[in-house]
C-alpha cells in the first residue's frame, strides 16, 4: 500500500497577532519543519511522499527540498479545503494519507500506534485522542478513497474537518499531550521549547 504525508499549513494563526505560527523558529527550526519532519519520521516516509497545503512563500520551504506545496482555494479556506488541494496532488497510486497539523511540531511519535491499527479493512481511518478524550482529526491516518468520497460530498471553503470525517469508519487511539500539543498561542511555544530542552538533557 503506498502512503503519503500531508501536512495542513493554511491557519489564521489569531491569537499570534497576524505571525504565522507555523513559521516561527523553535529549536533553530520552523514549526512547520518540525512537525513534517517527524510526521514523514514517524510514517517511515521521505520528505519526497511529502505535500504540504499552505503558502508558497513559507520559510519553511527551502529547509524541505522535495516537499510538494499546494495552496488550498480560497487561500485561508480552512483545513478541508487544504485537504483538498493535496489530495488531488496525490500520485493515484497512493491509498493511504497520515494527516498532520503544521502546528503540531512533536506529534509524529503516534504515528506508528496509529499505523499498527489500520491494517483492520473494515476501517477508513484511525485518528489520535488526547487525553481529556477529545479527537484530533488532524492527527490521524485514513484511507484514501473515504477522504475523497467524504470530499465529494461536501463545499470545501470553510468546512470543519471533523465534520467531513464524521461519517467515516473510525478507530481511535489514544495520544500523550506532547504529541498533542499544537501552537495556539505562544504560551504554547514555550511549553513545546520546555519538552524539546528536556529532550536534550535526557540524550
Amino acid at each position: 500500500m503506498l502512503s503519503a504525508v500531508v501536512v495542513l499549513a493554511g491557519g489564521e494563526s489569531r491569537r499570534w497577532s497576524g505571525r504565522d505560527k507555523t513559521a516561527v523558529l523553535l529549536a533553530g527550526r520552523t514549526v512547520l519543519e518540525h512537525a513534517v519532519r517527524g510526521l514523514t519520521s514517524g510514517a517511515g516516509l521521505t520528505l519526497p511522499d511529502v505535500v504540504v497545503a499552505g503558502p508558497p512563500d513559507h520559510p519553511a520551504r527551502a529547509a524541505l527540498g522535495g516537499v510538494r506545496w499546494v495552496r488550498e482555494e480560497p487561500p485561508g479556506g480552512g483545513p478541508v479545503a487544504g485537504l483538498a488541494a493535496a489530495l488531488a496532488a496525490l500520485d493515484p497510486s497512493v491509498r493511504l494519507v497520515v494527516l498532520g497539523a503544521g502546528d503540531a511540531p512533536l506529534a509524529g511519535t503516534a504515528v506508528p500506534r496509529l499505523l499498527a491499527r489500520l491494517p483492520d479493512e473494515a476501517l477508513d481511518g484511525v485518528i489520535g485522542v488526547d487525553p481529556s478524550g477529545r479527537d484530533q482529526p488532524l492527527l490521524a491516518v485514513y484511507r484514501v478513497e473515504p477522504l475523497r468520497r467524504a470530499l465529494a460530498a461536501t463545499a470545501p471553503a470553510g468546512a470543519r474537518l471533523r465534520d467531513l470525517v464524521a461519517g467515516l469508519r473510525l478507530a481511535r487511539v489514544p495520544v500523550d499531550p506532547r504529541e498533542a500539543l499544537d501552537l495556539d498561542t505562544p504560551d504554547d511555544l514555550a511549553g513545546a521549547e520546555r519538552l524539546l530542552a528536556a529532550d536534550g538533557e535526557a540524550s
